[in-house]
């Protein structure tokens, strides 16, 4: 071979490595652009179930809350796009307040203790008697040091006594002794308690971080109805009940469970629905009427 001939050569050599590289490169390049488009993709499509799926999901509760029944399986829409829900019953010995949600500070809740009803003339019939146990608090928020929501609650419980002629009384908890200094609060029982209850479509354990002492609802008369309010942060919260009837129902806690591309995709809403709240001002003032 001439010199000019191996120059030749050499530079084919030369050109084949560049033809390579550049097709490595290209390839690499072609590759990532197919492979994010194919995450988009799937991004989008997963984006489009779910909220398929939250929209059966609410299509549930909406249906149930009307109908008060327990729904295993409808069709939603057009597609394999289906909800199913469970309606539970907040009643029993032992109960979780709100559906098992935090109640807000300084707003309260009712925690009836006698019968609930639309007719005036059935309203706070049949008193459960007995005593009670109010338990409150996440167990992981216990320090007093701690600031808003971090920090434990104090609780106010207020409780109207005889139908025929109300009375009220009042009971306040706090678990922080730097602020019982100042408010007087009674102490609490600091111990873990823990609730198990049915959320429509399983069980489900709420652990509480403190207990009062045991409230008797006969002192004076049968007790009514309560309202407890979480003061300084917002507060999950339970009943306990000793002696006497159980808590009578406090309202349903809805679960319902929307699906989306053959049980691909799953979107579960809870919904708590208790019964009309007592006025505040019926319990500051002791006023009352049926």
């Amino acid at each position: 071979m001439t010199r000019f001939g191996k120059m030749l050569h050499r530079k084919d050599g030369q050109v084949l490595l560049i033809v390579v590289l550049v097709m490595i490169i290209a390839l690499t390049v072609g590759l990532s652009i197919i492979s994010r488009s194919i995450t988009s993709l799937r991004t989008s499509t997963e984006e489009a179930a779910s909220q398929k799926a939250l929209a059966a999901a609410e299509a549930g509760v909406e249906q149930a809350l009307k109908t008060g029944l327990d729904i295993r399986e409808k069709q939603f829409g057009v597609g394999n796009i289906t909800y199913q829900t469970g309606v539970e019953e907040v009643t029993g010995g032992n109960i979780v307040l709100n559906g098992g949600n935090p109640v807000l500070k300084d707003d309260g809740i009712d925690l009836w203790l006698s019968d609930y009803s639309t007719d005036s003339n059935n309203l706070y019939a049949n008193p459960i008697g007995g005593n009670m146990q109010i338990v409150w608090g996440d167990p992981s928020k216990t320090d007093c040091a701690a600031t808003g929501n971090n920090a434990p609650s104090a609780i106010e419980i207020m409780i109207i006594y005889n139908k025929a002629s109300p009375t009220i009384r009042r009971f306040a908890f706090d678990p922080c002794s730097t602020r019982r200094t100042n408010n007087n609060f009674s102490a609490p029982t600091v111990t873990g308690t823990d609730i198990t209850y049915s959320n429509g479509v399983g069980q489900t354990t709420l652990s509480f971080a403190y207990r009062t002492p045991n409230i008797n609802l006969v002192s004076g008369g049968n007790a009514i109805i309560a309202r407890i309010t979480p003061l300084y942060a917002d507060a999950i919260m339970g009943a306990l009940k000793n002696g006497g009837a159980n808590f009578p129902s406090q309202g349903r806690i809805v679960t319902s469970t929307g699906t989306a591309n053959n049980e691909g995709t799953k979107r579960t809403i809870q919904v708590f629905q208790g019964y009309p709240k007592i006025p505040t001002e019926f319990f500051p003032y002791t006023i009352f009427s049926p």
